[in-house]
């Protein structure tokens, strides 16, 4: 069982590391695209600016764990077009155009991917997945990356700590 420690910002190649897992990561799509009113509102730039659009599935030791889409306004990371996924995380390419990720808010659900997704991560249909939505942002707080990520629960753990900031005459 891979288990991540929600309170990390970390990718996934990362993570699999520190697990003595070997990731790999297959792009099934990547593509510049325009943001469009909602992700404009996101990433707050405007509708007809362009933003890269990544679909990979994740694996460890060449088994799906999970099936991601990744939204990356391109003004941060202009030339990500011709960098080579396979060969550098999306961290890694962060830090080579100074763009410094420092907090994320992700929600958690559970769902059930469609077949296509579910063949893709080597679920049986009508399984559920887990389902992160994550929203990162820079040391200038800026909205970095919004990312979409189905993860098999039958092959991963998260654990999050909580701290009581409960202060005297609470």
């Amino acid at each position: 069982m891979i288990q991540r420690n929600m309170d990390d910002l970390k990718g996934f190649s990362q993570t699999m590391l520190e697990e003595n897992l070997v990731p790999s990561i297959t792009i099934l799509n990547k593509y510049v695209r325009e943001a469009g009113n909602l992700y404009a509102s996101l990433f707050r730039i405007k509708p007809e600016e362009h933003l890269f659009y990544i679909r990979r599935l994740c694996l460890a030791n060449k088994e799906p764990i999970s099936l991601e889409e990744i939204y990356i306004p391109k003004y941060l990371v202009p030339k990500l077009s011709g960098i080579d996924l396979n060969m550098f995380s999306i961290y890694e390419i962060y830090e080579m155009f100074g763009v410094h990720l420092v907090r994320a808010e992700e929600t958690l659900d559970l769902v059930i991917p469609n077949a296509a997704d579910a063949k893709l991560l080597k679920m049986e249909a009508q399984t559920p997945a887990l389902f992160f939505q994550s929203t990162s942002y820079d040391d200038k707080g800026r909205v970095v990356e919004f990312n979409k990520n189905y993860v098999r629960g039958n092959r991963c753990s998260f654990k999050v700590h909580f701290l009581n900031h409960k202060q005297d005459g609470d």
